[in-house]
């Protein structure tokens, strides 16, 4: 008796395809966890409906770190990137002095440093704005402190002169000789100039950069003795620029930032990089408090926080001509740790600087906080 045949489907290509497609996945899925630290993948493609990750073999270079570990800021591997940093780099020791100290109770905040740091990386220049006291000058500090860049900070001021900040002939033994500014020595030898309280600057002096702020610019001395080439400054490979300010350069409409200018459209231009620093997040505010003021609780430190935010609310809104930084809560933090109470340690930092119908209202929202009692 002949055995009867059974009939199979045969199967259908696209379920070929994708098993061809999963196999293919599962084999890049293992080479990718073999790469090495300095390699992590970064692109993610879609074909016929499977999702495939492709590895881009991102390499670090010998002077690199991954921004997490530069940061300390744990992100996913997609977000981390390489930053250069100059742990073992042989600074000129006109310049070597100004790497800052890491400043371990300093908490950074990801989207800045990341904005900042990968502008470093493009070489961009960096405009830094916003309010009074959010840590501006404090953010680009530490992020030169972890990648060990000289950091060379001027504070301008309305009534500068350009010598400051460029260099001046100044005599010496019966003859005279040129003696670089703050930003020609940053320019030479590699360094992060800070230009604190650009927008104060006065516009004669910020044109006088408008070069240096180009691609590929350079910083012309025209005061300086010399050759028109002697008087013309290549940028050094390391030299990157960081303008800080409580505006964008636009000047100032709420009163509060006297002095302001509004500067050239051309200078505004120039920045590759325009970052807005508010105040911290309170969580990330609350946490930075604990780690510099160990004795004071979690409690009190929430509602400090609080009441700070309260205050930065009513200074926007103009009911007070004075905000409350973080350097005010330290301050107040330090006076009650050595024993004074909370209600007065908050007059001597914030409360006496006011007149008296914004002390109304700043110790109306102290009760609000901390009951009548406090």
């Amino acid at each position: 008796m002949t055995s009867p045949v059974t009939s199979s489907t045969p199967p259908k290509v696209e379920d070929l395809v994708k098993k061809a497609l999963k196999e293919a996945l599962d084999k890049r899925k293992v080479a990718a966890s073999e790469l090495p630290v300095t390699m992590k993948e970064e692109e993610v493609t879609e074909e016929c409906g499977v999702e495939t990750t492709v590895s881009a073999k991102v390499e670090l270079k010998d002077s690199q770190s991954w921004f997490s570990d530069v940061t300390g800021i744990k992100v996913d591997d997609k977000e981390d990137f390489p930053v250069t940093v100059f742990a073992d780099h042989k600074w000129d020791e006109r310049i070597e002095s100004f790497i800052p100290t890491i400043n371990k109770d300093y908490v950074i905040e990801k989207d800045l440093a990341t904005n900042i740091l990968r502008a470093w990386e493009l070489n961009e220049k960096v405009l830094c704005f916003g309010p009074t006291g959010a840590g501006k000058s404090s953010l680009i500090e530490q992020l030169c402190a972890r990648t060990s860049r000289p950091f060379v900070r001027v504070n301008c001021t309305g009534d500068m002169d350009s010598s400051m900040i460029f260099g001046q002939l100044t005599a010496k033994d019966g003859s005279t000789h040129w003696v670089d500014g703050a930003v020609t020595e940053a320019v030479r030898y590699g360094a992060v100039f800070a230009w604190d309280e650009w927008d104060v600057t006065p516009p004669e002096i910020s044109m006088g950069l408008q070069w240096l702020l180009e691609d590929d610019g350079k910083l012309f001395l025209k005061e300086m003795p010399g050759s028109t080439t002697d008087k013309q400054i290549i940028p050094h490979e390391h030299f990157r620029i960081v303008a800080i300010g409580n505006t964008q350069g636009q000047g100032d409409e709420s009163g509060a930032h006297a002095g302001t200018n509004v500067q050239n459209s051309a200078t505004l231009d120039r920045f590759g990089t325009a970052v807005y620093v508010d105040y911290l997040r309170p969580d990330i505010e609350e946490k930075m408090i604990k780690n510099k003021f160990k004795d004071i609780n979690a409690k009190a430190v929430k509602e400090l926080v609080k009441l700070a935010n309260l205050i930065r609310t009513g200074y926007k809104a103009s009911q007070f001509s004075l905000t409350m930084s973080p350097r005010a809560l330290f301050s107040i933090c330090r006076k009650v740790e050595a024993g004074c109470s909370l209600k007065q340690s908050f007059a001597l930092v914030y409360l006496n600087k006011l007149n008296d119908t914004q002390r109304k209202v700043a110790d109306e929202l102290y009760t609000k906080v901390y009951g009548k009692n406090a």
